[in-house]
């Protein structure tokens, strides 16, 4: 639902992701393609015959033929750090791909995970809500070390895709809720899903996607149930809240995979709350505490409808789309 915008040294921060994935995993210097291959082939997932220093794939030939073309030009750095835009172009290339010696160089235990991928996170990033719903705090503290509570889900599903289990920007930094089974879970993001359903748009598009513009097209709508009479809105149960997306159905399966409209009808309270305020505080009432305060009449309409701006980062506050889309639809900005 949010993009996320990397600081700007992330090629650097990339870079040191990359070395650190090689250092710890596979124990050597990361720029040692040498001792990387020897490392593998000593752990016996690849035939010990192929000295190619090459390209670190190109060792797979000797392993399984059917890898020799798929990863012949393809290096371990260029998977690892391939960019959003780039990440759809290897699952075009390489599909699916059930294989023990892909899954072994990738594979990482929950341990790994934590103490390496984590924990890069946590030092190097400040995040503070879920970019997939909005919704959930996902924060670093201090007690007694930085830790944090977000979790990194793999956008494209590691056991499909095991090729970018270790890939930075498939790892997207969620809530527990999103990246549960009963939310996302392995559902395929890539191609359909039965278990999602069929859209005209099948493939969901990652949230640090260059081109990822979903709170431009979606929008959080107000609707009014058929209980509710002569929009006389009694209480939160007389409305419902949905995304609707405009002029494209590109954002359908992502709406449907995060289940983003069965879960914000748990805030009703949020917008029925902005609905009551905009009752009691019509802009004659506005002006009226202006000239009483002496607060300009922006501020006030500001501090009581907490309205977001524009160019606000809507990942440093939860709901802060929900409450910026609702205050167009309410009249108030």
């Amino acid at each position: 639902m949010i993009k996320i915008n990397y600081p700007k040294n992330i090629e650097e921060l990339t870079e040191e992701y990359y070395n650190r994935i090689i250092t710890k995993k596979f124990n050597c210097p990361p720029k040692d393609s040498k001792n990387i291959i020897k490392k593998i082939c000593d752990e016996k997932w690849l035939n010990k015959k192929d000295k190619n220093l090459e390209n670190i794939f190109n060792i797979l030939k000797e392993k399984d033929e059917e890898f020799k073309e798929l990863f012949k030009n393809k290096t371990l750095k260029q998977i690892v750090l391939a960019k959003p835009e780039e990440l759809k172009e290897l699952l075009d290339e390489f599909g699916e791909i059930d294989s023990s010696t892909i899954t072994d160089i990738f594979k990482y235990s929950g341990k790994f995970q934590n103490e390496v991928i984590t924990e890069f996170f946590t030092k190097n990033f400040d995040f503070t809500t879920c970019y997939y719903c909005n919704k959930d705090l996902i924060l670093n503290f201090n007690a007694p070390k930085k830790t944090s509570t977000f979790q990194l889900d793999h956008f494209y599903d590691k056991g499909k895709y095991p090729y970018l289990a270790l890939s930075f920007y498939n790892l997207i930094p969620s809530c527990s809720t999103c990246n549960s089974s009963k939310v996302k879970g392995s559902k395929d993001c890539f191609k359909y899903d039965s278990r999602v359903g069929k859209f005209e748009n099948e493939t969901c598009k990652i949230p640090n996607h260059k081109d990822f513009d979903f709170d431009q097209k979606v929008k959080f709508r107000l609707f009014l149930t058929e209980s509710c009479k002569d929009s006389n809105i009694k209480n939160k149960d007389n409305i419902e809240i949905k995304l609707k997306e405009h002029y494209s159905n590109e954002y359908d399966k992502y709406i449907k995979v995060f289940q983003l409209n069965e879960r914000y009808q748990a805030h009703k309270d949020i917008v029925f709350e902005m609905i009551k305020n905009a009752e009691l505080y019509p802009e004659s009432r506005l002006k009226e505490l202006q000239d009483l305060t002496g607060i300009p009449y922006q501020q006030i309409k500001q501090d009581i409808f907490s309205l977001i701006d524009d160019n606000a980062d809507l990942s440093k506050e939860p709901f802060s789309k929900l409450k910026r889309d609702m205050a167009y639809e309410l009249g108030l900005i």
